[in-house]
């Protein structure tokens, strides 16, 4: 008998399917590791947005040693008319104001930009290490509760089992001695009371037949009561089991309703810092700072510490 991914475990000689365990438990890791690359991309992408606004960072930076020397040489008043000389200094001062003013503003939107973007990436990293943890202890938690099921039940079936026939041994036991008691009852009877009449003698047998069966009946009774209660234990065991997965699966979509909050979070990120670069687009594209350092992510050890 097969089972389904929400249904009980089918129920075989000495326990539970472990076909069916162990595939149920494979599907709970392989969510858990899904969920663990997701949780991996949303940090990659928040130290993406930390790169792209170092390099605005850098190329504001260019675009302030430029302002800088083009003022090294400025003209000065002898060298032209006062009216050439007075419109001279207004622009360097708008042009001054303008720079200043988008200096500043480029500085505010950098830095909350990083703040954002650093405290996301913190927040995305606290909340899958804290859920990866609790997806790991709950399945191991639930790992051994099947295992200790299995074990419970592989006990008590081997009890029942050796205990009906213990019951069978004995009421088989018992049958023989009363055979044997009424064949001695018998050889005294036809013995001693050789000319008692049939009546009485076939009045033995039957007493005597009667004991047999009510012997064999207690012996079923108890045998009958010993198959409910193994009955009953299997009927709870399987019920905890499909408890205990129905419980994982349910965590499993918390998860996943999780990563779907943080995927929109870097969505909106993403949407807010795009607008940067439009602004500078008539500039010549700078290489990124090279002291700038991004951090990587170290796949095999968070998949030895996963481990």
């Amino acid at each position: 008998m097969a089972a389904t991914g929400a249904g009980p475990f089918a129920v075989v000689r000495r326990g539970f399917d472990r076909e069916q365990v162990t595939s149920a438990l494979q599907r709970l890791e392989a969510e858990v590791e899904l969920l663990r690359a997701d949780r991996d991309a949303a940090v990659e992408r928040a130290e993406r947005a930390a790169a792209e606004a170092a390099q605005e960072r850098s190329r504001a930076a260019s675009l302030e040693a430029r302002v800088a020397e083009l003022g090294r040489t400025p003209v000065t008043n002898e060298q032209m008319s006062d009216r050439l000389s007075t419109m001279l200094s207004l622009a360097s001062a708008e042009a001054e104001s303008m720079r200043d003013a988008a200096l500043a503003a480029a500085d505010r939107i950098r830095a909350d930009a990083e703040d954002e973007a650093w405290n996301l990436r913190d927040s995305a990293r606290r909340d899958a290490e804290a859920d990866r943890g609790a997806a790991a202890a709950e399945l191991t938690a639930a790992r051994e509760r099947a295992a200790a099921v299995r074990t419970e039940q592989t006990g008590i079936l081997d009890a029942a089992r050796a205990r009906a026939e213990e019951i069978v041994l004995a009421a088989e036991r018992e049958a023989a001695r009363l055979d044997l008691e009424a064949a001695h009852r018998r050889d005294l009877i036809d013995e001693d009371h050789r000319i008692a009449s049939d009546a009485r003698r076939t009045r033995s047998l039957l007493e005597d037949r009667e004991r047999r069966e009510a012997s064999k009946a207690a012996a079923d009774s108890v045998r009958r009561e010993a198959e409910e209660q193994a009955r009953g234990t299997i009927d709870r065991a399987t019920s905890e089991a499909a408890a205990l997965v129905s419980k994982a699966r349910a965590h499993v979509e918390q998860l996943k309703s999780v990563r779907e909050q943080v995927v929109a979070d870097l969505a909106s990120i993403r949407a807010r810092l795009e607008p940067i670069p439009g602004r500078l687009d008539d500039d010549p594209a700078l290489p990124a700072d090279p002291l700038v350092d991004v951090p990587q992510r170290d796949d095999r050890r968070l998949s030895s510490t996963d481990g």
